[in-house]
Formats: structure tokens, sequence, C-alpha cells
């Protein structure tokens, strides 16, 4: 059994290290895109805003392909079945840090000045599950726009495996649980 939870450990490792991937080859690629755009039309105009346009919406659909992936991903690695009947949370489950460190962690993770966006405070609800184990897995995130949705849930798996969140508890028991965050994001230009 406790091969077994390594080998989940490790594996969880190395998936978490690839979602991160995803995301910087994506920022990686619209940067070196961005810089030639500007070499090719050093001023303003409306080729090049077109194009910063269209270099945007390709950055978008690329976290969001990742984020796909990583769903599919996890519905893979899922080790706590639901139980028929869920049990009644007598200890919530907790960021090993605070929920303030965990939303500062959060805030400085997700990066939205190449949309110009400065909607501020951005509310969302962070939704995600979390098993007996501390993993943590189907991370959702509701908000009024749908692309920041997805840049603030790409930042949530950057920041995945930098803090520790402690499962709820069922009479001392950890036990599988959904968390629902309603968090305040700020960003400034």
């Amino acid at each position: 059994m406790k091969k077994l939870s390594a080998l989940a450990l490790l594996f969880i490792f190395t998936f978490s290290s690839a979602q991160v991937s995803e995301f910087e080859k994506a920022d990686s690629k619209y940067d070196r895109k961005l810089k030639s755009l500007y070499k090719k039309y050093p001023k303003p105009n409306d080729e090049r805003t077109k194009q910063e346009w269209l270099l945007t919406e390709a950055k978008i659909a690329s976290y969001q392909s990742a984020l796909e992936k990583i769903s599919e991903e996890e519905k893979k690695m899922i080790t706590d079945a639901p139980p028929p009947m869920a049990p009644k949370i007598t200890k919530e489950a907790e960021y090993e840090t605070g929920k303030a460190a965990f939303q500062k962690l959060l805030n400085e993770a997700v990066d939205l000045t190449f949309l110009n966006f400065a909607v501020n405070p951005y509310k969302v609800t962070l939704k995600f599950t979390l098993d007996s184990n501390g993993n943590v897995y189907n991370a959702k995130v509701k908000g009024n726009n749908e692309d920041v949705n997805s840049f603030i849930e790409a930042g949530f798996y950057r920041i995945k495996d930098k803090g520790k969140w402690k499962p709820a508890e069922s009479n001392g028991r950890p036990v599988l649980s959904v968390v629902s965050l309603p968090l305040q994001l700020n960003f400034s230009k």
C-alpha cells in the first residue's frame, strides 16, 4: 500500500510540473510573437492592434487547452471515491498558512497585464476537490469573465505545489470534500 501511495505521489508531482510547463510554453510563445510584432510595427497602428488581439486570443486558447488536459488527467488520478453518503464535516479544509496567504499567492500568480484588465476587486468563487490525503484536483473558477477565469484557474495550478491544504475532517478522520472559496483578487497594471 505504501509503494502504491509513493507511486501516486510521484505521478502527481510529475503531472504538476507538466501542467505548469504548458502555461509557461504559452507565455513564452506569446512573448516571442509580441516582440516580433513590435519589431515589425514599432508604432501603434490598426494592423498592430489587430495582431495583438489575435495573439491574445491564441494565448487564451492555449491556456484553456492546457486546463482541459489537466482536467482529463485529474480524472484518471482520483484516488478517493466519493462516499455513498457524504460524511458530516466536523472540521473544514484549510490552507496551511491561512486563506489570506493563499489569496496573496494566487493574486501574484495571475498576470493579466496583456489583457489590459484591471477590474478591482475582481470577485470569483474558486471550487476544487480536496481528497483525504490533501491532494487537490478539479479546480473551477466562476466569475464575470470566462477568459479571466481561465487565467485565475491556471494561476491556481501554478501555485498548487507551493503550499499544502489540510483535508476536511469528519470526527477526526480526513475525508474527501469540495472546497468553495469566495475570493477578491486585485489586478494592477
